[in-house]
């Protein structure tokens, strides 16, 4: 039975519906991880489709296209959304790159139609080919409702250049004047290191007419990534970001790496456009809505915070209106767009395509180039700062002297790393290979093996004195006996260079090397021994007049990175903490994220004690990107950016010596009050400085428990 009827779009049978849906869900079931990796696959699902549908679909909403558009999810609850409010789509559009996938989503939508009214196109064929846009109209759509593919730029196979040069193609062909050049600026300067989901969010916000809408399902770290930057601009200057809904812990896609968000925003006027954002005078704010699992019921992701019938449409009416009170498991916050130039100005400043997009950003006077150095308090935080706090002195870490990076990546690990078991005989140490390696044990000189902290599970012992068990084969001062011709034959070359000639290696070890330079490692691998790695065999080049040759089992040089004075884990599993590098500092894997410093007022006493404040702890929660498990990701690009006051140099010098001579819970003090002194008001005292630091820490505890909410 058809509950209603439109012209063009009607609601099949519940039966109907249901089996084409399980259809769909049966099919991605059988996908092969493979697949799904490589096509970039990870399903929307009927539930989430409908709560982005509800957000998107406006009244007057009549063309509406999904670019990516997998088995159908999001059209399904657009059709389904449109139904229930008399709502006339007239044209429903479907580009899908798998052909299997494209047919169930074109069989779930013809379920909608009648003989005559809504058209429906749905394209088995590739999103970037100029050519899949022929028959689409030229003027846009009123909504384009996506979840771009990711696939990362390594496993794209080479179409990263075809897929840039495609969207290039389709943006000559439907946009022109200023909107045209700051798509091309966008689409010729993002990086080559970005996943594809970035030229997909490109495609689908030029394919979104003047005042339409366009609706994203994405990642969290679609703001976290420095390859992004570009989207965040294009949401500032081309778009109005009305929403951005996201889950927590532990998520609508359990098997999600990070949190999900879904992104509501109106594309502006080709005027609006055409003004920079250097520019603009006027900011408004968006919603940042969190939706925890309390609020989700069996049938909705919102059904226990909405008790309607139609609970999505409820939230969607809440999220419109501006309501203060917030319903069970939902939280909501003002996202300043204002902010978030000031912050990805000041991320992006070196990037090429900022420059052409606001050229006028390098002629600011003095004063206003100096605010632009200004980094904003993340929106978690501003809700704690007291009266008078000065956000003023606050400027990225980089910027106070403190440089940042990844620990050490040596190409394969399995290769080049190695567990001590023992002592060895003239001056050897007898070490076990990785079992990828038969597990065999070797003696392996003393100097050509360095410490290294590899994992979180080696902290505890390492901070208790314990030897570090785990050792990086250092091969730059030995060479595989046949290789000795060509240390020889470029003897003058290493005179030059003032370097040692390294010596012939040990048969054990020469062995060990031989075997991983010539057989492949396992199927995984793909069937290339380690010399074939693709980081691993640019270690190697031929002997030249002033430079003498390096072989591919011998690392590169090791960089302040690799020998950080302080390091923290890349994923953290409870709160951030800081790790003091010992002197001299030991290797640190990049399975952390490192700092250090050029600057005698950085000593690693001081910095790891100013990272470990309150402050720089809970700037940390906020700027890191949760992940599906309930841990945190801090990246380099997070840590960049996070706003810190700047330290006199002799406020610096004076730390240090007071740390010297004071226990560790005393060190916390002294760090806390010697940051939180500049960011309050002159006359704050000891005591309101001690204040602010215990809600500082509260809110750390606070913001850790969101991230690491389970159902239990």
């Amino acid at each position: 039975m058809v509950h209603s009827k439109l012209r063009g779009l009607s609601v099949p049978e519940d039966d109907t519906i249901i089996k084409l849906r399980d259809e769909a869900r049966a099919y991605e079931e059988t996908l092969p991880a493979a697949t799904r990796k490589a096509l970039g696959q990870f399903f929307t699902g009927i539930k989430l489709g409908r709560l982005l549908a509800h957000l998107a679909l406006e009244n007057d909403t009549r063309a509406v296209l999904d670019p990516m558009a997998g088995s159908g999810d999001l059209l399904d609850a657009a059709c389904e959304v449109a139904n229930s409010r008399a709502n006339v789509l007239e044209r429903l559009d479907a580009i899908e790159i798998d052909s299997q996938a494209a047919q169930i989503c074109r069989r779930r939508l013809k379920a909608f139609l009648t003989q005559e009214g809504t058209s429906l196109h749905v394209l088995s064929a590739d999103a970037f080919n100029p050519k899949t846009y022929n028959s689409f109209p030229e003027d846009g759509y009123d909504l384009v409702i996506a979840n771009p593919p990711y696939v990362r730029y390594q496993a794209m196979a080479g179409k990263g250049n075809k897929v840039r040069h495609g969207l290039q193609q389709i943006a000559l062909q439907r946009l022109d004047g200023t909107v045209l050049r700051v798509w091309e600026a966008l689409i010729n300067g993002y990086s080559g290191l970005a996943d594809l989901s970035v030229p997909a969010w490109l495609l689908c916000g030029l394919l979104v007419r003047s005042g339409g809408c366009l609706a994203i399902v994405a990642p969290a770290t679609w703001r976290s990534r420095a390859y992004a930057n570009v989207i965040r601009y294009l949401l500032l200057r081309c778009f109005s970001l009305a929403l951005v809904i996201e889950d927590t812990q532990p998520g609508w896609f359990s098997n999600a790496l990070v949190r999900t968000q879904l992104i509501v925003a109106h594309r502006l006027s080709d005027d609006e456009i055409a003004s920079s954002l250097t520019a603009r005078k006027e900011w408004s704010d968006a919603h940042w809505i969190q939706v925890a699992p309390d609020a989700a019921s069996p049938d909705s992701l919102v059904g226990n915070a909405f008790d309607d019938t139609c609970p999505e449409g409820a939230f969607a009416d809440w999220c419109r209106g501006g309501d203060s009170s917030c319903p069970v498991g939902v939280s909501s916050r003002q996202f300043s767009h204002e902010d978030e130039w000031a912050s990805l100005r000041q991320e992006s400043r070196k990037s090429e395509w900022l420059s052409v997009l606001e050229p006028e950003d390098s002629e600011l006077p003095l004063f206003e180039s100096m605010r632009s150095h200004i980094v904003p308090v993340p929106e978690t935080l501003r809700s704690v700062l007291p009266q008078g706090f000065d956000s003023g002195v606050l400027r990225p870490l980089e910027e106070v002297g403190v440089q940042i990076g990844q620990g050490l990546r040596t190409g394969c690990n399995q290769f080049f790393y190695v567990h001590v078991v023992g002592e060895g005989r003239g001056g050897s140490v007898t070490v076990i290979t990785n079992a990828a390696f038969g597990s065999k044990l070797l003696e392996v000189p003393a100097t050509a093996l360095r410490p290294v902290v590899h994992r979180q599970t080696d902290l505890e012992a390492w901070h208790s004195g314990a030897e570090l068990t785990t050792r990086v084969l250092d091969l730059r001062e030995w060479v595989m006996p046949e290789d000795f011709d060509t240390v020889c034959a470029s003897i003058p070359a290493y005179e030059r260079a003032n370097e040692k000639p390294p010596k012939p290696m040990p048969e054990d070890l020469a062995d060990y090397v031989r075997s991983a330079g010539s057989e492949s490692l396992d199927a995984k691998s793909g069937s290339k021994p380690v010399s074939a790695y693709s980081a691993v065999r640019t270690n190697a080049r031929p002997g030249r007049s002033n430079a003498p040759p390096k072989f591919w089992y011998m690392l590169p040089n090791f960089m302040p990175r690799h020998l950080p004075s302080a390091f923290v884990p890349r994923v953290v599993y409870d709160t951030p903490k800081v790790h003091r590098n010992i002197h001299p500092p030991v290797l640190i894997d990049a399975n952390f994220s490192a700092f250090w410093s050029k600057l005698p007022e950085w000593p690693p006493i001081v910095l790891a004690a100013f990272l470990n404040s309150a402050w720089c702890k809970v700037v940390m929660e906020a700027v890191g990107t949760p992940l599906g498990g309930g841990a945190l990701k801090l990246e380099a690009i997070h840590l960049r950016r996070m706003p810190v006051p700047a330290l006199h140099p002799e406020a610096l010098y004076k730390l240090e010596k007071e740390l010297d001579v004071e226990t560790s819970e005393r060190q916390q003090i002294l760090v806390d009050r010697a940051i939180l002194r500049i960011l309050l008001p002159p006359k704050s005292s000891i005591l309101e400085i001690d204040n602010f630091a215990e809600v500082l820490r509260k809110r750390l505890g606070e913001l850790r428990t969101a991230r690491q909410r389970s159902l239990s």
